[in-house]
């Protein structure tokens, strides 16, 4: 009998698109500014989870965007004293000009074009620890976000072996 590896639904949210960092959190976010996300821990010491994927739209105003933009993605993990994340450099939903001192888990290239609302992106195959943990996002598009509302959402999944 052969068997086939297939992708599953995550045990946490699974594929449902669910917010990853509030809207409020991004608003007006400056270029080079960081925020760390204010929703509530994604914890996944129960679900265990493997992979996430992300899903944007955040909006600037009418400008034409600079070969290199991105939006890049860091994952906080609660730190081993259940107080802090990462490297402590972030509060939960207050951006911070300043860049995370560690390495980003997904950049998110935005095309150099003129761009009149909307920038659309999507990373995948984010490996998740079995823990509680946050995300943050930097802007890099050389502007600022718009104050309407900007979305970031996620999702997770497993590989089942036996399917």
């Amino acid at each position: 009998m052969a068997n086939r590896t297939a992708w599953t639904a995550g045990n946490g949210v699974g594929f449902t698109w669910t917010t990853l960092i509030n809207s409020a959190d991004m608003a007006s976010m400056t270029n080079g500014q960081s925020v760390l996300s204010s929703v509530a821990d994604i914890a996944n010491q129960t679900n265990l989870d493997i992979y996430m994927d992300i899903s944007h739209l955040l909006a600037i105003a009418s400008s034409t965007i600079a070969a290199g933009a991105n939006f890049a993605y860091w994952l906080y993990a609660l730190n081993q004293d259940g107080t802090h994340y990462g490297d402590n450099q972030l509060t939960a939903g207050t951006p911070a000009s300043l860049t995370p001192a560690f390495s980003p888990v997904a950049t998110i290239a935005i095309p150099a074009v003129a761009s009149t609302t909307n920038m659309y992106g999507y990373a995948q195959g984010i490996i998740i620890p079995p823990g509680s943990f946050r995300m943050a996002i930097q802007n890099n598009s050389g502007f600022a976000l718009t104050a309407g509302t900007q979305t970031v959402k996620y999702r997770t999944y497993n590989v089942n072996l036996n399917n």
